[in-house]
């Protein structure tokens, strides 16, 4: 019996992946006619990822707000920034035009003298 319910979980998550992968598709597709419609396939995708117990992808996790929660789309309500720093490492900004937060992804360097290091 544990078996069982243990294949069961596994298709649960499997199914609930596909599912947020599609609802992210369409809140891609559909966000320049309407936003709150893809806001809301947001919202679902989340519920479902918290509900199996799954991380939302990566690709898809970086177009979320962490503050308000709504999908973003390049352009038309967030804005992307490089910004290159050389004591503090460079990192890739989002701001959200929804509710101005900014999200830094660092960008991880390697100098030139480690990497012919390494190749010695």
């Amino acid at each position: 019996m544990v078996k069982k319910n243990r294949n069961y979980r596994v298709v649960i998550k499997k199914i609930a992946n596909n599912r947020i992968i599609y609802l992210f598709q369409r809140a891609h597709e559909i966000f320049p006619d309407n936003k709150s419609l893809a806001n809301r396939y947001t919202y679902l995708a989340r519920r479902y990822a918290q509900r199996a117990r799954i991380k939302i992808p990566y690709e898809w996790n970086k177009r979320i707000c962490k503050k308000c929660k709504k999908f973003l789309y390049p352009g038309l309500n967030y804005r992307i920034r490089m910004h290159s720093h050389k004591g503090k490492g460079s990192h890739v900004s989002l701001t959200c035009f929804e509710c101005n937060n900014t999200t830094r992804y660092f960008i991880k360097t390697l100098s030139v003298k480690k990497e012919i290091s390494e190749l010695n």
